[in-house]
């Protein structure tokens, strides 16, 4: 059964913020993203899981409708660069009707990294000792934090405290 992207802004039945177009043009751009190449229902999976993911985070303002079934839009998250183009300092925020761009691009590359094998999850534990406490970690794989450019992407639009390892 092929998996259905919803990409209303704000609907209740939302399910993701990028169509395969959209996500298909990003790649188009991309270095490495030829590898993005039509494979059935596995590119629209890859969207749904990334997005389920990252509306899981702790995004700063609060949802414009308490019926909106997606994280975004939201009110109150100032833009970036922090002011509008008058030059007085104005916090320039996003509309109650917009999903940034860094979110949709985030969306992809975590779609990206999925599809090549990217997991989730703690690190594993390597070595446990009773006696003193002492554990090992294997950081071999997944920290279970995402891929780079995606923290760079979502980084400013994050609220509270985050460990991003380097």
């Amino acid at each position: 059964m092929a998996s259905t992207l919803v990409t209303t802004v704000g609907s209740a039945s939302a399910n993701s913020y990028v169509t395969l177009g959209e996500a298909a043009s990003y790649f188009a751009d991309r270095v490495g993203g030829e590898s993005w190449a039509d494979v059935g229902d596995v590119q629209a999976r890859a969207l749904l899981t990334a997005c389920k993911r990252l509306d899981r985070l702790n995004w700063l303002g609060s949802r414009v409708d308490s019926t909106q079934r997606l994280a975004w839009p939201r009110y109150g998250v100032q833009k970036a660069d922090g002011t509008a183009s008058t030059g007085y300092g104005i916090a320039d925020y996003y509309l109650t009707t917009e999903i940034p761009q860094q979110v949709k691009d985030a969306q992809c590359e975590l779609a990206f990294a999925l599809m090549a094998g990217h997991t989730e999850g703690a690190d594993k534990i390597k070595r446990w000792k009773a006696d003193d406490v002492e554990i090992e970690y294997d950081s071999s794989g997944a920290s279970g934090s995402f891929p780079p450019e995606v923290d760079q992407l979502i980084g400013a639009l994050i609220g509270g405290v985050r460990v991003v390892r380097g």
